[in-house]
C-alpha cells in the first residue's frame, strides 16, 4: 500500500500550479485596488472618479479581463485539487470523506481567523464551507457532476439575500465610516467596525456567491475525472477550440465565467504549461504556496493601507496602486522560488498539512543529487 502523505514534487501537475499562480496575481490586483485601497462598497457605488486616463484604463482592463475571473480560476483549481486528494486517498485505503472533512475544517479555522482578525476580504472560509458541501457530491457520476456544476454556475442562486445591499444613502454612509475607521482608527476600533461590516454586508456577499463557487469546484472535479488535466497535451486541439469559443462568448456577452474557462483552457493547451521554464517557474512556485502568499498579501495590504499601518487608505490612485500590486507580486515570486528551494511547503501549507494528516510533516526539501 503506498504511503499516505502529501503530494510529492514528482506527482504534481505543473499546469495546475501555474494556473493557481496566475490567479493569485489577479486576486492580489483586485483585492488591493478595490478592497484595501478603498472600501469595496465605494467601488460598488462607483463613487470615486479616477484621477486621469491611466486610472480609467486600469479600471477598464481589470473589470474586463481580471475582476471575478481570478476568483473563478481559483475555484476551478481548488476543485481539481480536491479531486486529486480524494483519488489519492482512495488509492491508499484512506477514507476520503473523513480526510477531506478534516482538511476543510482546518481551512475554515484559517479563514475565520483571517476574516475576524486581519481582513474580511476572505475567500478561505467560503472555500472551506463549499468544500464541506462538495464531499457528499463525490458519489455522483462524473457526467452528473459536470451538468450539476454548470447548472450551479449559470442558474440563478437558490439562496440569496434580497436586496443584497442596503439603500444607496445607507451604503454611502457606510463608505464614509469605512474611510474614517480603516484610514485612521486604532486596531481595536477597526476590529469592531470590521465585525459589524462582516455581519451586515460581507456575509450576504459570500452567501450569494456560494452556489457559483461550489459549481466551479464541481466542474474542477469533473475536469480531473474526465482526464482533461492529465491528458492536456493530447487534447490540445480541443482545449484551443474551447479557449477560442469561450473567449468570444465571454467578451461578447460579458460573461466572466466563460472568460475564466477560456483562460483555463488556453493555459492547459499551451505547450509550456506542463514544464514551466525560466519565466514561468516562479509563477508555479507561487501557486504551490498559494495559501501562504494569499495570507501574506492581506498582511502587506493591511500594513500599507490601514490606519494602524501606513494609513494610505483612500490616498492612492488606481494606476499607482496597480504598479504596487506588480511590485508585491514580483517579490512573492522571488520569495516563493527561494523558499521552495529550501523547504517542501510554504509556511502555512506546512501547518495545514500537518494538522490535516495528523502528524508533523518534514519541512526541509530533499537535497538535490
Amino acid at each position: 500500500m503506498p504511503v499516505w502523505e502529501p503530494v510529492r514534487d514528482s506527482e504534481r501537475y505543473a499546469a495546475i500550479d501555474l494556473l493557481r499562480g496566475l490567479a493569485l496575481f489577479g486576486v492580489l490586483l483586485v483585492n488591493l485596488l478595490y478592497f484595501f485601497r478603498i472600501s469595496l462598497f465605494a467601488h460598488v457605488l462607483g463613487s470615486l472618479t479616477p484621477a486621469g486616463w491611466a486610472d480609467r484604463a486600469v479600471d477598464w482592463l481589470i473589470a474586463e479581463f481580471i475582476e471575478f475571473k481570478a476568483f473563478n480560476l481559483f475555484s476551478l483549481t481548488f476543485g481539481i485539487g480536491v479531486a486529486v486528494q480524494a483519488e489519492r486517498a482512495a488509492s491508499r485505503g484512506v477514507p476520503a470523506a473523513r480526510f477531506l472533512a478534516r482538511r476543510f475544517t482546518v481551512l475554515l479555522l484559517f479563514g475565520l481567523c483571517h476574516l475576524i482578525f486581519i481582513s474580511n476580504v476572505d475567500i478561505l472560509a467560503l472555500y472551506a464551507v463549499c468544500g464541506l458541501l462538495l464531499i457528499p457530491l463525490f458519489r455522483l457520476p462524473s457526467a452528473v457532476l459536470l451538468v450539476s456544476g454548470l447548472a450551479a454556475v449559470f442558474l440563478p442562486p437558490l439562496f440569496s439575500y434580497e436586496p443584497l445591499f442596503p439603500p444607496e444613502p445607507v451604503l454611502r454612509e457606510h463608505v464614509a465610516s469605512a474611510s474614517r475607521v480603516y484610514g485612521g482608527a486604532s486596531y481595536s476600533d477597526a476590529l469592531f467596525f470590521r465585525w459589524q461590516e462582516t455581519q451586515h454586508l460581507i456575509l450576504p456577499l459570500l452567501a450569494a456567491s456560494a452556489q457559483k463557487t461550489l459549481g466551479l469546484m464541481m466542474l474542477g472535479v469533473a475536469a480531473w475525472r474526465f482526464q482533461v488535466v492529465q491528458n492536456a497535451p493530447q487534447l490540445r486541439g480541443a482545449l484551443s477550440a474551447v479557449c477560442l469559443g469561450a473567449g468570444i462568448l465571454g467578451l461578447t456577452f460579458e460573461s466572466h465565467v466563460a472568460l475564466s474557462f477560456a483562460y483555463a483552457a488556453g493555459l492547459l493547451a499551451w505547450p509550456g504549461a506542463g514544464k514551466p521554464g525560466v519565466w514561468t517557474a516562479p509563477v508555479a512556485a507561487a501557486g504551490r504556496m498559494a495559501l501562504s502568499n494569499y495570507l501574506m498579501q492581506s498582511l502587506i495590504c493591511v500594513f500599507l493601507f490601514y490606519g494602524y499601518g501606513l494609513g494610505l487608505f483612500g490616498r492612492v490612485a488606481t494606476a499607482p496602486a496597480a504598479g504596487l500590486s506588480l511590485a508585491i507580486y514580483a517579490a512573492q515570486l522571488a520569495f516563493s522560488t527561494w523558499w521552495l528551494n529550501r523547504f517542501r511547503f510554504g509556511p502555512f501549507e506546512w501547518v495545514w498539512r500537518s494538522l490535516t494528516y495528523g502528524y508533523r510533516q518534514p519541512m526541509m526539501a530533499p537535497l538535490q543529487a
